[in-house]
């Protein structure tokens, strides 16, 4: 079933990884009266801030590492994404829109990048077994 993802053509993994960042800047940037008032468990927001990076983290892997396994470049990867998170916390700071730089946000978003490179690794790595046996 997941050996579909590996043969998407180029331009439709782009096409899906810039849906999927802009989304997250706008979850990210958006005032915070214009989020519903849902109630949640205690550390609901890091939850969403580790499942967003995840996917964001996966989805690089997705369009960048196709044939590509050196170390060098998932780090590369990864520090991307981090900044990525790193930037929308310093814009939600500065555009006084009811949000606040956090650092713990940063850190759920470094985690939810961590596991999306490591669940792209083990699928990759699945696909790579079936293709060779």
């Amino acid at each position: 079933m997941f050996l579909c993802l590996f043969s998407c053509k180029l331009w439709v993994r782009k096409a899906v990884g810039a849906a999927y960042l802009t989304i997250v800047a706008f979850l990210s940037l958006m005032p915070s009266r214009n989020i519903p008032d849902i109630p949640q468990f205690p550390g609901a927001d890091k939850l969403v801030h580790i499942c967003m990076y995840l996917g964001l983290s996966f989805l690089a892997c997705w369009i960048c590492l196709e044939g590509r396994h050196q170390l060098w470049f998932m780090c590369a990867l990864l520090g991307a994404v981090f900044m990525y998170g790193a930037l929308m916390e310093i814009l939600q700071r500065t555009m006084h829109n009811g949000r606040s730089f956090d650092f713990n946000d940063m850190a759920a978003n470094l985690v939810g990048a961590i596991i999306g490179v490591l669940i792209y690794r083990f699928l990759d790595r699945m696909r790579m077994k079936k293709a060779g046996g």
